[in-house]
């Protein structure tokens, strides 16, 4: 009985061994090894990344309508429903025609230059949790919501640009103000 626990413990003790030399050899991933395509697309695929371009455009589009009618709008009076129709259309044909695929292929070696593979990792298994699951699905919901919160701003902030750039264009337009000024003619 003896002979047969030592020889157990022999077998048990030759396999670890074994199997210790056959960790060693197989090379462990740095910590710092850089991510794969197929890391990307795996984190990508984690993220639902198509999924939440595409929600996002609807959601942008959607909110450009409305800026584009209320910009119209105030910069002539009489523009028709129709008008303010056909130009929302134009903004909505966009996106039938819009390069998603060919856009997440560019946006692979950017995620590659600033990710390591451990960071995928990680982020993989937070967006496989429920808590990741939770952010990816309302991310497009607070996306839409907080550019309505904040579309009046923009709006405002765009009218102010096109204000100053209208007034220096005026200023730039009128004639000198002291015309009989005499240039400085000095030369050193």
């Amino acid at each position: 009985m003896k002979s047969n626990a030592r020889q157990i413990l022999i077998v048990v003790l030759l396999l670890t061994s074994a199997a210790g030399a056959q960790q060693s050899t197989v090379p462990a991933t740095p910590p710092d090894a850089p991510a794969t395509r197929e890391d990307i697309l795996r984190l990508f695929t984690a993220m639902h990344v198509e999924e939440q371009i595409r929600s996002s455009m609807q959601v942008m589009m959607t909110q450009q309508r409305r800026m584009i009618g209320a910009m119209m709008r105030k910069r002539n009076r009489r523009v028709t429903d129709e008008e303010i129709e056909q130009a929302g259309d134009t903004a909505q044909e966009f996106l039938k025609d819009f390069p998603l695929q060919e856009m997440v292929d560019d946006m692979i070696p950017v995620y590659q230059r600033h990710l390591t593979k451990t960071d995928v990792d990680t982020m993989v298994s937070f967006y496989s949790s429920p808590t990741g699951r939770k952010l990816v699905k309302e991310q497009a919901a607070m996306a839409g919501e907080s550019m309505e919160a904040v579309s009046g701003r923009v709006q405002r902030a765009i009218e102010l640009a096109m204000q100053r750039a209208e007034q220096r264009s005026k200023e730039g337009a009128e004639p000198e103000k002291n015309p009989t000024a005499v240039p400085d003619q000095r030369k050193n």
